[in-house]
């Protein structure tokens, strides 16, 4: 208990993201009998965080049952009984892509396609840099979009996995598609979804080739001309889009205000 109590109070997140449940795990009524009873310097404080004002525990046996039992579910003394998932992110972490692989196919046979199961799968899918596969997950949810901002922001997701995947032409749909989305979300232009998607145009300006990278960068420089407040990530897109374009003039404009939006971050 009195580890557990270290590892609360050792620094603002543990003490606001460490579950309380870990200090009452012996059980609510044993733990605060146990610290009452002892003579550790740090008794007091422990009681003012185990107790309420009415000298009862904070939690109750009941949900410290229910809190014990998602803990028993999440991590399972029988490694078979798992959620693949949590195999993926394992396997993922120590670079074992082909493992994580096999665990994700795993997790997703049999699985109804839904709107869950497909952007797991998307999210997964393109953190192992199947960026094609993720893009054809991502594809399918297109057909659970509301409204037009649900609408944009799948497109423009869509968008950025295309482009990473090397299909630019598709990304260069997508991003159609998520432009005329966005005709139905009033405002747009304010919002973060529409300087993701001005975003999304420069960084595919920056990865095409050819004639279709030129009219991207087109569109990406009309969009932002009307956008207030572009953020330093976008300007450093915008900047190096027209840089490989060979707009000179625009480059320059774009560094200009990369520029000034870094020293105003600097000084703020």
């Amino acid at each position: 208990m009195w580890l557990h109590w270290e590892i609360k109070v050792a620094n603002f997140d543990t003490w606001g993201g460490y579950d309380l449940e870990h200090l009452f795990a012996a059980g609510a009524r044993v733990t605060t009998a146990f610290v009452r009873g002892s003579g550790h310097t740090d008794r007091a404080a422990v009681l003012e965080r185990l107790l309420d004002d009415k000298g009862r525990p904070c939690v109750s046996e009941e949900r410290l049952a229910k809190w014990s039992q998602r803990k028993r579910s999440r991590f399972p003394t029988d490694p078979a009984a798992e959620d693949p998932l949590t195999w993926v992110e394992r396997a993922h972490q120590i670079g074992d892509r082909e493992l994580a692989r096999q665990e994700l196919d795993r997790w997703a046979a049999g699985r109804e396609r839904d709107k869950e199961t497909l952007s797991r799968l998307r999210y997964y899918l393109a953190g192992l840099g199947a960026f094609a596969e993720a893009a054809r997950a991502q594809r399918e949810t297109l057909a659970f979009a509301g409204d037009g901002r649900d609408s944009a922001s799948a497109w423009q997701t869509l968008a950025g996995l295309e482009r990473q995947a090397g299909d630019h032409q598709a990304a260069w749909q997508a991003l159609r598609e998520c432009r005329r989305a966005l005709e139905d979300v009033s405002g747009w232009s304010e919002l973060g979804l529409g300087r993701m998607y001005v975003e999304e145009l420069f960084l595919l300006a920056g990865s095409a080739e050819g004639e279709l990278a030129g009219v991207v960068f087109a569109e990406a420089d009309r969009q932002a001309r009307d956008m207030p407040g572009l953020s330093l990530v976008v300007l450093r897109s915008a900047a190096e889009a027209a840089g490989k374009i060979g707009d000179q003039t625009r480059a320059e404009h774009y560094r200009n205000l990369r520029d000034a939006e870094q020293q105003r971050i600097d000084t703020a």
